[in-house]
């Protein structure tokens, strides 16, 4: 029985039982499911012809150690290396265009991952559940960025600076009003009055920089981001606080959101 099964240069299913396994050359693509709930594979040599690794290819491949996404390679599709829980590096190539949706999320034991410079979209949830993960780049050439994107990833220590405020990070739409339309200017403080809570009444921003895209996503020229100052009376939820004041200090790019978050102290 042949290990794989290919048609018209997609591997449409791999049905071997090798820790080690070995893409014949001349595969184009690897198909949806094609070694999906795989326990048994350990590593996986990929050819430079291929050119896209299809929806949920290697999904719950739970023993998967390490993989190198080769030169040719530009799609990775939705949920593509989902929960690939033992999953501790990945080396993707320059000619990566595109990581889809939910592409590895869950791999709970990925520590970092550097996001080549030719990508120019990142789905959603595409690293959500990552929870080992403390290093991450958001290169200039990314246009669009989904929602969740870096959910439940490390969790950051708050940084509180010597005046008594907390360092926070907030998205805003084109034209700098947020999510409730509310109207912001760099530079500018604003306070509201009354009980202070979330999702109710307040300012709100992330103390996560990552966290901002799980409030704001799309088309990066359409979004601007911003470091923030809060203080006052201050409601805390997962991944937001509500505060009575606010200080909108500088704008800063979603690659910055990344490098912050790097080197902040995680818990």
């Amino acid at each position: 029985m042949k290990s794989y099964i290919i048609e018209n240069g997609v591997l449409i299913e791999y049905k071997g039982n090798a820790k080690h396994a070995i893409i014949p050359n001349g595969v184009i693509s690897i198909g949806k499911n094609a070694f999906k709930y795989n326990n048994g594979l350990r590593s996986i040599k990929i050819p430079n012809s291929v050119k896209i690794i299809g929806y949920s290819a290697f999904s719950d491949c739970v023993n998967l150690i390490n993989i190198t996404i080769p030169n040719g390679v530009t799609y990775i599709g939705d949920s593509a290396f989902y929960n690939c829980t033992s999953l501790t590096s990945i080396n993707l190539s320059n000619s990566v265009t595109r990581i889809g949706g939910f592409a590895f999320s869950n791999c709970t034991n990925l520590t970092s991952i550097n996001i080549p410079n030719n990508v120019k979209s990142i789905g959603g949830s595409a690293f959500d559940g990552c929870t080992g993960l403390t290093s991450i780049n958001i290169p200039n050439s990314v246009t669009y960025i989904g929602c969740y994107v870096f959910d439940k990833i490390k969790k950051i220590k708050p940084q509180y600076k010597s005046n008594g405020t907390l360092r926070a990070f907030k998205g805003f739409k084109s034209d700098w009003t947020c999510i409730n339309g509310f109207q912001y200017k760099v530079g500018k403080s604003y306070h509201e009055d009354g009980k202070i809570k979330c999702c109710e009444n307040g300012f709100h921003a992330c103390p996560n920089p990552l966290d901002v895209f799980n409030y704001y996503k799309g088309n990066l020229d359409e979004l601007h981001f911003a470091e923030v100052e809060l203080s006052g009376d201050m409601d805390w939820k997962t991944d937001k606080v509500a505060a009575s004041d606010i200080r909108i200090i500088r704008e800063i790019t979603a690659s910055e959101l990344a490098a912050i978050y790097n080197s902040m102290g995680k818990e």
